[in-house]
């Protein structure tokens, strides 16, 4: 199956959250890509049913982009994951990290859908940096594995990873987070029963539009 560049996947992401129709220029605008490259993924994406036309643009099929996201998407790495450690609780790393770096970061499962929909205790964080992640002064050391590791970083190329599509909020309680849809295929991929409980429950609240706007 074909994977999907960064751009589809970020078309997808800013479709799920649109309550409103988009034509291909506005989405072009707002994702940062080219309108003849919108088209394209536009074209494809109806071709899978993810999407329908109406008289004032094109209007998502939540469920369906979704079930293709999980399927298709992955994110942008410039190197392999790595691996972090710190007894701190998964929140005071999360702070840590963001008030003591420069760059742009935004966390994922298994914290970010805790802040959003609230469902299991987090034991670990995916965080999404623009730049090579180094943690020393936040207090966390690498660790062997993802086994050992209370955070997992992933330096991505891709700047739509670093922050949510319109509509959802880009910070809860101070931190960061990464969109909601890809949050969601994050807790797919860390595996495990309750984190699809977790991420059916999160799936429910990205469909039904209940994540709020953060202050």
């Amino acid at each position: 199956m074909r994977r999907w560049g960064p751009g589809t996947a970020a078309v997808v992401r800013l479709l799920v959250a649109a309550d409103r129709p988009f034509t291909g220029v506005a989405i072009a605008h707002v994702v940062g890509v080219t309108q003849p490259r919108v088209s394209q993924v536009l074209k494809r994406l109806a071709g899978d049913d993810g999407v329908r036309i109406t008289a004032d643009g094109y209007v998502g099929r939540r469920a369906r982009l979704m079930e293709l996201y999980a399927q298709r998407a992955r994110p942008a790495l410039v190197a392999p994951e790595s691996f972090w450690y710190s007894t701190r609780s998964l929140v005071d790393q999360a702070r840590l990290i963001s008030t003591g770096s420069s760059q742009t970061v935004a966390f994922s499962a298994d914290m970010g859908p805790d802040l959003l929909a609230p469902w299991r205790h987090p034991t670990i964080a995916i965080v999404y940096v623009a730049n090579g992640p180094e943690f020393g002064t936040a207090g966390l050391v690498p660790a062997e594995s993802r086994a050992d590791a209370s955070l997992i970083a992933r330096w991505t190329s891709d700047a739509t990873l670093l922050s949510p599509s319109p509509g959802w909020p880009a910070q809860v309680d101070g931190i960061p987070v990464a969109d909601p849809v890809q949050q969601w295929a994050d807790l797919l991929e860390l595996g495990g029963d309750d984190r699809r409980e977790a991420a059916d429950r999160l799936r429910r609240a990205i469909l039904d539009r209940t994540i709020g706007q953060a202050a």
